[in-house]
């Protein structure tokens, strides 16, 4: 489920406590979580919204919408094709309760320090990283980035000669290890990635 930074970040603040989706069946559990760019959101519940012209303006302020009639025109049924994932929408529109459900755990991850058995984990985890047939990249765009903080991410992949949107795939594998940080413009080593890429020059 799709959560921009604007309505995470009202629910974060408790401001939105709901979302609207035309779903074929519902696609998010109750009692999941998702990361989002203003941390941990919980699914609290999900339920069928039988008469969606039954909404109000109430409903729509709670879903971070300006108001009924711009809600109306998103959850309007309407033919279209499949997106990425395979998915045309659908016939039901459902109402998702939503709650804040914590900070980032990447973020507290991030400024941990590494001890022996950590890093070999990271090691471990990086190599199976590396496995894959277009050969090893983990230590190369971890050096780049400590090199290069805060470069925008296109100058990053014309550096490697890779395309852009893979690379930056990539990149959110680093930092669900905790060792990258991501800014508006670019990234930066985090303190646990800066202690790994130490360890490995160290280790030769």
């Amino acid at each position: 489920m799709l959560i921009s930074k604007p309505v995470a970040e009202a629910i974060r603040a408790g401001t939105v406590t709901q979302a609207f989706r035309r779903w074929d069946v519902p696609r998010v559990k109750v009692g999941g979580l998702q990361l989002t760019p203003a941390g941990l959101v919980r699914f609290d519940a999900v339920s069928r919204v039988r008469d969606p012209d039954r909404l109000t303006e109430r409903d729509a302020r709670k879903a971070g919408v300006k108001d009924l009639a711009t809600l109306q025109r998103f959850l309007a049924p309407r033919e279209r094709k499949p997106s990425a994932r395979g998915s045309r929408g659908g016939d039901t529109v459902y109402r998702i309760t939503l709650s804040w459900a914590g900070e980032d755990p990447r973020i507290a991850l991030r400024d941990s320090l590494p001890d022996d058995e950590a890093l070999r984990d990271i090691a471990a985890r990086l190599a199976r990283l590396d496995a894959r047939p277009t050969g090893p990249w983990t230590r190369e765009i971890l050096e780049w980035i400590r090199d290069n903080p805060r470069v925008v991410s296109k100058e990053l992949a014309a550096v490697r000669g890779v395309e852009l949107l893979p690379m930056k795939v990539d990149i959110r594998k680093l930092k669900t290890l905790g060792l990258t940080i991501s800014h508006d413009v670019g990234y930066e080593l985090s303190p646990r990635g800066a202690a790994y890429l130490g360890w490995v020059e160290r280790a030769g």
